[in-house]
C-alpha cells in the first residue's frame, strides 16, 4: 500500500511537473508556482526517464493540456491537489528528494546542451574565423599581388620618365655647352676689343699726362721761383723786422741793466763812503779777487802752453826746442802767433786747392 502510493505521489509530481513546464513555456520565462521547481524556460526532459512516470502515464492518463497561451485553472488545480496529498504522505521527504534529483538531472542535461551548444557556437566561430583569416589571406596576396603589379608598372613608368628625363637633360647640356662656347667666343672677342680700347686710351692717357706732367713741372718751377723770390723778400724784411726789435729790445734791456746796476753801484759807492770798514773791506776784497783772477789766468794760459808744447810737437822738434823757462817759451809761442795771424790776414793759404763751394766757404 505505501509503495503503491509513494508510486502515484511520484506519478503526480511529474505530471504537475509536467505542467508546470508546458505553463512556462506558454508564458516565457515566468517564475513557477513553487519554489522547488525550476524557473528555466528550457524545455523539460522527456518523461520516458523515469519509470514511475511511465507506470503513472500509463495507470493514469492526463487529459491532452489546452494548446492555447492562456491560462489552465484546471492544471493549476490538479497541482495544488497534489501537493496536497505529496504534504500530507508520510513519503513526501522522499518525493521532494526525488523531485530535486530529478531537477538537477535535468539541470545537468541543460548544461550539457548548453556546454554542447556552446563547443557548436566555438567551432561555428572558429570556421568562421578561419573563413575571415582565410579571406583576409586571399585579400592581402590579391592586395600584395596588386601592390607588386602597380609597383612594377610605376617602376616601369619611373624608369621610361627617368629615361625621358636623361634625354632631355642631355640635350639641355648640349645646347647648354654650345651656348656657353658661344658666349665664351663672345666675351673673348669683346675682352681683344676692349683691352685694345682700354690700351689706346692708356697710350693716350700717357700722352696727355706727359704733357701735363711737363706742363705741371714747368708752372711749378715758375712758381717755386717765384715763391723764393717772395718768400726772401718776406725772409728779409721779417729778418730785418725781428733784428731791429730784438735791437730794441736788448738796448731797452742793456739801459734798463746798466741803469739798476748803476744805481746799485750808487748806492754802494754811498754806502762804503759812509761806512769806512766796509769801504776798507771791499777794496781788499776787489784787490784781492782782481789778484787772484789775473793770477790764475796766467797760470792756466801758461800751464796749457806747456802741454800744447809738449804734446802738440814732435819728440825731436820738442827736444831741441825746449827753452830754460817755460813762461820765456810762452812769451816767444804768443810772440809768433800773433804775428803769423797779422801774415795770414794778408795772405790766402788755400787759393790753389780746389774744394767744393759749400767747404770753401766755411773754411
Amino acid at each position: 500500500m505505501a509503495a503503491s502510493r509513494l508510486c502515484s505521489a511520484a506519478a503526480i509530481a511529474a505530471a504537475f511537473t509536467s505542467m508546470s513546464m508546458s505553463q512556462n513555456r506558454a508564458y516565457a520565462d515566468s517564475r513557477s508556482w513553487f519554489p522547488f521547481f525550476s524557473s528555466s524556460p528550457s524545455p523539460p526532459p522527456p518523461p520516458s526517464d523515469s519509470p514511475a512516470n511511465q507506470s503513472s502515464s500509463s495507470s493514469k492518463p492526463e487529459p491532452n493540456e489546452p494548446k492555447g497561451s492562456g491560462f489552465d485553472p484546471e492544471a493549476l488545480e490538479r497541482a495544488a491537489k497534489a501537493l496536497r496529498e505529496i504534504s500530507s504522505s508520510p513519503h513526501s521527504k522522499q518525493v521532494f528528494d526525488l523531485m530535486r534529483k530529478q531537477e538537477k538531472t535535468r539541470l545537468a542535461e541543460l548544461e550539457s546542451d548548453k556546454s554542447h551548444n556552446s563547443a557548436i557556437l566555438a567551432h561555428n566561430d572558429i570556421e568562421r574565423q578561419q573563413k575571415l583569416a582565410e579571406a583576409q589571406r586571399n585579400l592581402l596576396q590579391t592586395q600584395a599581388q596588386t601592390k607588386a603589379q602597380n609597383l612594377r608598372y610605376e617602376d616601369e613608368l619611373a624608369r621610361k620618365r627617368q629615361q625621358t628625363d636623361h634625354e632631355a637633360q642631355r640635350h639641355h647640356n648640349a645646347e647648354l655647352v654650345r651656348m656657353q662656347e658661344e658666349s665664351c667666343i663672345r666675351k673673348e672677342r669683346a675682352r681683344i676689343s676692349t683691352e685694345e680700347q682700354i690700351q689706346a686710351q692708356q697710350r693716350q692717357t700717357e700722352k696727355e699726362r706727359a704733357e701735363l706732367e711737363r706742363e705741371t713741372i714747368r708752372v711749378k718751377a715758375m712758381a717755386e721761383a717765384e715763391g723764393r723770390a717772395h718768400e726772401a723778400k718776406l725772409t728779409e724784411e721779417q729778418n730785418r723786422r725781428l733784428l731791429m726789435e730784438r735791437i730794441n729790445g736788448e738796448r731797452e734791456k742793456w739801459l734798463a741793466a746798466i741803469n739798476t746796476m748803476f744805481g746799485h753801484m750808487e748806492g754802494g759807492f754811498r754806502t762804503l763812503l759812509t761806512d769806512r770798514n766796509r769801504l776798507i773791506m771791499s777794496v781788499g776784497g776787489a784787490t784781492a779777487l782782481a789778484a787772484g783772477v789775473y793770477t790764475t789766468r796766467e797760470g792756466a794760459r801758461v800751464t796749457w802752453g806747456y802741454i800744447n808744447r809738449i804734446l802738440g810737437q814732435p819728440s825731436l822738434i820738442r827736444e831741441s826746442s825746449m827753452g830754460r823757462f817755460p813762461l820765456a817759451s810762452s812769451m816767444s809761442q804768443l810772440k809768433n802767433r800773433i804775428t803769423g795771424a797779422a801774415a795770414a790776414q794778408g795772405k790766402k793759404p788755400l787759393d790753389n786747392v780746389i774744394l767744393h763751394p759749400s767747404l770753401k766757404k766755411r773754411i
